[in-house]
Parts: C-alpha cells; structure tokens; sequence
C-alpha cells in the first residue's frame, strides 16, 4: 500500500486559495466596518442639532434640517390655519372680507347674506371678527320605516379672521349647525398665539402659530397632521396623524400587518421581510411597532418605520396616534434608500424615542 504524498505544487496552490479566500473576507470585513462607519456619522450629523416641535399634545425632537409642514387642523369641526401677517395687513384683509361680504346678494327672503358679525376681543390678546353667512337649507321627505316624514336642515358658513402676536388665524367651517355656534366663540376664547411655536405654557392642544388651552374634550375632535423631509436625504420622509375621540382601531397595526403579508402573492412576499414587529411603550403610552424593508421591481431597497397607539375615544390625552418614517421614496417613483438599515434604524430609534407629552396627561374634562 502506497503512501498519499502531496506535492509542494499542490500544497501551495492550496495555501494561494487559503489566502485569497482570507484576503477576500478581509476586504468584506473592512468594506461593511466602513458603511458601519459612515453610517454612524451621517446620523450623528443629522441628529447633532434637533429641533422640538409642538404637534397636539406631544412634543418630538427632529433634525434642524427638517423641512415641516402641519396641516388638517381641526377642533369641534372646525378647520384652523394660520400664517404670519402683520396686526395692518390683517386689518386692511378684515375690512375687505367684511365689505365683500356685505355687498353679497340675500338668499332667502327676509335674511341678508351676512347674518351676524361679532368682534372679537380676548384676554389674551386676539382681536378680530367673526362672520355668519351663507346659510344653506335642504328639506324635504324621506321614508322612516313605513312612514314618510318631513325633514329640515339648516347649515351656515361660520368664519372667523383673528390676529395675535404678528399671528393671523382662519377658523371656521362651510355647513355648521347653526346652534353649535357658541362653540366658534368658546374656542377662540382659549386661543393662545404662539409665533415661535414653543413648547405651550399649560396643558392644551398647539398648532402652527398658536395653542387652545385646556378644557377641551376628546368628544371635540382634536386633530392635526405633520409632514416633514430632509433636504440632505430627499427620499426620507415622515408623518404624524393625531386624532383625538376616535374609537379605537380593531384590529391593531400588528394584527392588520399580519393579515395583510398573510394574503400578499408569492412572489411579493419574498420581497418584504419584516425587521421589528412587536409592542412598544414610548414615554408612558403603549403602541405597535412594525419595521419593514421592502424590495422593489427594480431591486432598489427601502424601508418603512411605523409606531401606532390605538387611542381613547375618551381620553384626549391618549389620541389615535399614527407615525411613519420611509425611505426610498421617489418623485415618480421609488429610489434606492440612501439610509442604510442600520442608519435608518438608528435615526427612527433616536426621533421615535423623543415623543413625549408637552404636560403631564391630566383626566379629560
């Protein structure tokens, strides 16, 4: 029996392979140590500088860079905006609007176009006018069981132009019951301008430009919505949707996700995996944390961060609560993520963790 006898040849050609392979792994090592690297430091970049911003209830930390917009303003029904203007430009506006509105034709007979205006003066600040006008009425007959009945309803456009603090502010709705407007007037009264958009100095509901303090009930309705960018990653976007009163969601955002990859094609499935998914407490208030990573068509690779509290319908300190951070968000199109699953993390850890209330969550009157 012979005796295997490698060759110094064999041997070597061996070894090369070792050490290629070796030298590959490195390179592998210091490439990804690398992205770890600069991922680190493009976050820290970003996150080195925050801004707070007042949103409902909540305040959160976001990057400096932040480009915000906060819109669907609404309470009891009534949509807000405000906007920076000067105490004359508003004046010379208001006296326009109310010249206009003056000089509309009557719509029914007997009643003028502008029904009421009422000035308004408040304690803190806010001066302006509230208009009625418009009143739109709809009757008619409609089957109520076997029965035929006769219904009447009267709605009125109700419409106030308001000013504080180098603040304006639009409050109103198109077709409002005419006997809730005592709650236009209620509203204002706690209206408080806030041009520099600071944390509120009592419990209450803050916007853009302002704040309502406290009563205010989860049955008002309370909601607003923020949408932010970033210019140094323009496929980066987030949003907040808070709601107030609304009945909390059945099934939650875990069980709605499950059922929804449950029913997804095949072929879609195998492109989203899920990364988190599981309960999450931020700052005392439970929610659903869900974290995806979505490949499409094209190969290119984004991501999706979702935290979501069901609410109180009675609790207007605990609002349904909705918010998102996505990457690879194109124009027309998704764009391959600039954030890498480890950036991305770790900047939706450090802007998610920063949600807390602006006062201590008091019983809802």
């Amino acid at each position: 029996m012979k005796r295997a006898v490698s060759s110094p040849l064999a041997t070597l050609g061996i070894a090369i392979v070792f050490a290629v392979a070796a030298g590959i792994w490195t390179v592998v090592q210091l490439r990804e140590r690398e992205v770890a690297r600069r991922d680190q430091q493009e976050v820290a970049r970003m996150t080195k500088d925050m801004k707070t911003v007042c949103l409902g209830r909540f305040l959160i930390d976001m990057p400096s860079e932040a480009k915000l917009g906060l819109r669907g303003v609404r309470v009891d029904g009534l949509e807000i905006e405000s906007f920076e203007e000067s105490a004359a430009d508003f004046l010379t506006r208001l006296a326009l609007r109310e010249k206009r509105l003056k000089g509309e034709p009557k719509q029914l007979v007997g009643t003028d176009y502008l029904e009421s205006v009422t000035e308004v003066n408040t304690d803190n600040g806010v001066v302006g006018k509230i208009f009625v006008h418009g009143r739109n009425v709809s009757e008619g007959t409609r089957m109520r069981g076997m029965e035929l009945e006769r219904y009447r309803y009267e709605g009125i456009v109700v419409e106030a132009m308001v000013h504080g603090g180098g603040v304006s502010f639009e409050i109103g709705a198109n077709d409002y019951d005419r006997d809730l407007i005592e709650n236009l007037r209620k509203l204002i009264a706690r209206l408080v301008p806030n041009r520099a958009n600071r944390a509120p100095a009592g419990p209450g509901f803050c916007f853009d430009g302002g704040w309502f303090r406290d009563p205010l009930t989860a049955d008002q309705g309370e909601e607003i919505i923020m949408h932010a960018q970033l210019p140094s990653h323009p496929d980066v976007e987030f949003l907040m949707i808070l709601a107030a009163g609304n009945r909390s969601s059945s099934p939650g955002l875990l069980e709605r996700s499950t059922q929804t990859e449950a029913n997804l094609p095949a072929g879609v499935k195998k492109r989203v995996s899920r990364l988190r998914g599981a309960p999450r407490t931020i700052s005392g208030i439970s929610g659903d944390e869900l974290v995806r990573r979505v490949i499409e068509k094209d190969d290119s690779v984004g991501y999706t961060f979702w935290w979501e509290v069901s609410g109180l319908e009675d609790n207007v300190h605990i609002p349904h609560v909705v918010f998102k951070m996505t990457t690879g968000e194109g124009t027309n199109a998704p764009v391959p993520s600039s954030l890498s699953q480890d950036a991305g993390m770790a900047l939706w850890d450090k802007i998610s963790s920063s949600i807390r209330p602006h006062h201590s969550r008091l019983p809802s009157t």
